[in-house]
């Protein structure tokens, strides 16, 4: 990993069946790790000051005591059920403090990034894809207009 610490390599594991729920089973590791991957490989072409950002969020995420009072899961996030996922996404999701929503959104918008950005798995959603150009649909930047300038 470019980026990801160990321990936000299990904060990740443990959110990515919450977030990504029917597309990704607790025990589909196969698929959560590639995911992982893909979100270390996303950091990567993301901008300096949302890496920092993050980096900081998955700080407060990992440090057991402020990663209770936030999510209420006290325990370590390798020990994490789905259950315990949705609570702690639903908490930082419903608080009235303006930074846990941020973070919330943050780890859903990346999360789904990462996963449907693997080959393969953008396809579940039915998307086709960007629509392919073709030849002549597009006008040249210097065609003449037909609108007369009335300056």
């Amino acid at each position: 990993m470019r980026f990801l610490r160990p321990e936000d390599v299990e904060l990740l594991s443990a959110l990515t069946p919450s977030v990504m729920a029917g597309q990704v089973g607790p025990g589909d590791t196969e698929k959560i790790n590639r995911t992982v991957k893909s979100f270390d490989t996303l950091l990567a072409d993301t901008s300096q000051i949302v890496v920092d950002l993050l980096m900081e969020a998955f700080d407060v995420l990992n440090f057991m005591p402020t990663r209770g009072l936030m999510t209420g899961q006290w325990a370590s996030w390798s020990t994490a059920s789905v259950q315990d996922a949705d609570n702690a996404m639903g908490r930082l999701r419903d608080s009235n403090i303006e930074l846990l929503n941020a973070i919330y959104a943050a780890l859903i918008r990346m999360i789904a990034s990462s996963y449907y950005l693997i080959s393969g798995y953008g396809a579940s959603t039915g998307y086709p894809g960007p629509p392919k150009r073709i030849k002549g649909d597009i006008p040249e930047v210097n065609e003449p207009s037909d609108v007369e300038d009335t300056q």
